[in-house]
């Protein structure tokens, strides 16, 4: 414990020394955004994307730059939408948690290890190559990626620190971007994730880099983005006792975490995923006159050509050395005695490799260059080429299949105007192996002031039409092998969402119809419901602020009308209450309790052998808080925290599992700090 404070109280030291080595420029109070919680100087002239239709934001307003601008961009045709920097002043603790990510997360305990969102609406469609679907809030991918433009260079430098040598995890982050001249900015970008684990051969490393940059002028934009990620996950199939956590006092002797059996001790997954995108956009437009006819006027553009290419390598491989017995004539692995099947002789050293370079052309019409023009319209065309390769169970040589498909779309959207917004997105295969799948996506926005603060109300609905992924119908290693030959599904939502700022309050609500879904069932073998699954889910998001004391409150219900294909817990939440005041007049004190729960059912199980979570119905977890206590702190462009993690037990008898057999970290003490460079 003296060695964490120490550790906390150097690194505030050296944070404030760092200022004397940096020019620190505050934002002018023109440039500050509605959100009191927030230190981006960032006008937001745009929205942010729908979750539900991440295509369909096309317009361009950031024309008119400030200190910083971030912001990022649609895969398929490179157009540009506002996006926060990661500046939160509040609740930053809770980020730095695999917890943090969802109301009710479900993962292997560790930091950096596979997680999988109990919120089903939370989820989003499977990648091409599946595996990667399993590290989601970490990946690399350019969805995530944010773009800037600054006057000044730009650092951002985050540290997460727990446990002791043993079991220690810790996570690095790194951001450093700057602009040369108005047009150009280039930036780079490093995540070190190391989580040894307080429990037997868990540990997770994610090494990630990344570049980019962007050219902005009037007529050309061009973003360019390559990332390099690798990750490390030693599997341990869960403890194989849960008395260990649930009864200790029932195993007579003294124990800690790391002394818990667990299922294996020497196996792993290991995954990299290298990409590659470059967008280039021209503008077709004209320069408004001005009242003094020598100087050239503002730049409208009309309409813009843009030509996108996608470049993504992934490779995953599962092996194992798992301590081999000897019975008499033959020799046994461990491993080998968990699994049914076993469809080659030597250890296990399965690997899957996978390729696909996407390129689209798109061509748009802008919204509001003539006052008449009130929505803006764009087509598009893509070709993607997809190569896979695994191991084959018959013979030394691999199995390869390549794929080509190609879609055409369209989007309709209006993002002008304070009354109403709308985008609508449609594509359609119509060659190759996406031959018949489509999406029909769509928002609309919608607000009005009553008594001077804007209520707002919006509605989003999808149809779609989706062909199974290549892997989810073929796939061959030494324990699974299955060739399938699904049919389409059909998915259906409506939903919507209002915000009545009179009491802070935000209240959503989506119902879907699934038609032949797929999921991996209690064997951990795709299958397909034939049949319609409803899920409905209503949440209610309320803020309570009486003087320094806050009470911040997440609610989900959701039901789903076959708990065995869409298992769900009925009710889940995040509470968080806490105490927010200055101690003096730089420095801000946020101290407080969380709890993440949500009811007990059959959450998914997870096969390390697949990467993949899979519909189990041996045994339910939940009814049981995962807790903090944690003193989050702001001092000029410098947060950091103290956090006592899992602190129920002290109260509760124990049952912290987020998954059937894998246990949330015990409770330990966990600090950070990030520091905001403007030199």
């Amino acid at each position: 414990m003296r060695k964490k404070l120490l550790i906390a109280g150097l690194l505030c030291l050296w944070t404030v020394a760092s200022f004397s080595q940096a020019r620190i420029i505050l934002p002018d109070s023109s440039q500050i955004t509605h959100n009191r919680d927030s230190l981006d100087a960032l006008p937001r002239r745009v929205p942010q994307a729908p979750r539900h239709v991440p295509d369909s934001i096309t317009p361009d307003s950031l024309a008119k730059l400030p200190r910083f601008t971030a912001w990022k961009i649609v895969e398929r045709t490179g157009e540009r939408y506002a996006a926060p920097m990661d500046t939160a002043l509040y609740n930053y603790q809770q980020t730095t948690l695999p917890d943090g990510y969802s109301v009710a997360m479900g993962y292997l305990g560790n930091l950096g290890s596979p997680l999988i969102s109990k919120i089903f609406f939370d989820r989003k469609e499977k990648n091409q190559f599946v595996f990667y679907d399993a590290y989601y809030p970490y990946n690399k991918d350019l969805e995530n990626r944010n773009f800037y433009s600054m006057r000044v260079p730009y650092s951002r430098l985050s540290y997460q620190s727990a446990g002791s040598q043993q079991n220690k995890e810790e996570r690095l982050q790194a951001l450093l971007t700057m602009n040369f001249g108005k047009k150009w900015n280039v930036g780079l970008e490093a995540d070190y994730l190391h989580a040894r684990g307080f429990y037997n051969s868990q540990a997770a490393k994610h090494i990630d880099w990344s570049v980019f940059g962007s050219y902005l002028s009037d007529r050309i934009e061009v973003h360019v983005f390559a990332a390099t990620a690798g990750v490390t996950n030693f599997e341990n199939g869960g403890i194989s006792d849960d008395r260990f956590i649930t009864q200790p006092d029932s195993i007579q002797q003294t124990f800690t975490a790391k002394d818990i059996p667990t299922k294996y001790t020497n196996t792993w997954n290991r995954l990299k995923t290298d990409q590659f995108y470059v967008s280039g956009r021209y503008n077709l437009g004209y320069n408004r006159k001005t009242a003094n006819e020598e100087e050239k006027g503002e730049f409208v553009p009309v309409a813009t050509l843009s030509i996108t290419s996608h470049y993504r390598k992934q490779y995953r491989r599962f092996l194992s050395y798992d301590t081999v017995f000897v019975d008499q004539a033959r020799t046994i692995r461990a491993i080998d005695t968990v699994y049914r099947n076993s469809f080659y002789p030597e250890a296990v050293d399965d690997s899957t490799r996978f390729s696909s370079f996407k390129n689209t052309v798109a061509l748009s019409m802008r919204e509001g260059f003539r006052p008449w023009v009130k929505f803006g319209l764009t087509a598009f065309l893509e070709h993607d080429v997809r190569n896979y390769s695994m191991i084959d169970t018959v013979g030394d040589k691999r199995m390869s299949h390549r794929e080509n498909s190609v879609v055409v779309g369209g989007i309709l959207n209006k993002q002008q105007g304070e009354n109403l917004r709308f985008n609508l997105l449609a594509d359609l295969g119509v060659l190759g192996y996406n031959i018949g799948e489509f999406r029909a996506m769509g928002t609309v926005e919608t607000g009005f002031n009553i008594a001077g603060k804007r209520t707002e109300l919006s509605a989003e609905a999808y149809i779609k039409n989706l062909k199974p992924k290549y892997l989810e119908e073929n796939y061959q290693s030494k324990y699974f092998w299955w060739n399938k030959d699904f049919g389409d599904t059909r998915r259906v939502y409506a939903g919507g969402r209002l915000f009545i700022p009179f009491t802070n309050t935000t209240f959503s609500a989506g119902v879907e119809n699934i038609q032949n879904y797929i999921y991996l069932d209690a064997d951990k073998n795709p299958v397909q419901e034939s049949g319609n699954v409803q899920v409905l889910s209503a949440r209610v998001n309320q803020k309570l602020h009486f003087g320094i004391f806050n009470w911040d409150n997440d609610v989900v219900y959701q039901t789903s009308s076959d708990q065995h294909a869409i298992p769900v817990p009925m009710l889940s939440l995040y509470s968080n209450m806490y105490l927010k005041t200055k101690i003096v007049n730089e420095l801000t004190l946020q101290f407080g309790v969380d709890a993440h729960f949500h009811t007990r059912y059959y959450a998914p199980g997870y096969e390390p052998a697949l990467l993949q979570f899979y519909n189990q119905r041996e045994k339910q977890v939940g009814d049981f808080p995962i807790s903090t206590v944690y003193a989050n702190m702001h001092l000029k462009q410098t947060r950091f925290f103290l956090m006592l993690y899992n602190i129920a037990p002290l109260a509760l008898k124990p049952d912290y599992f987020s998954l059937p057999h894998y246990p949330v970290n015990p409770m330990l003490l966990k600090l950070g700090v990030s520091v905001n460079l403007h030199n």
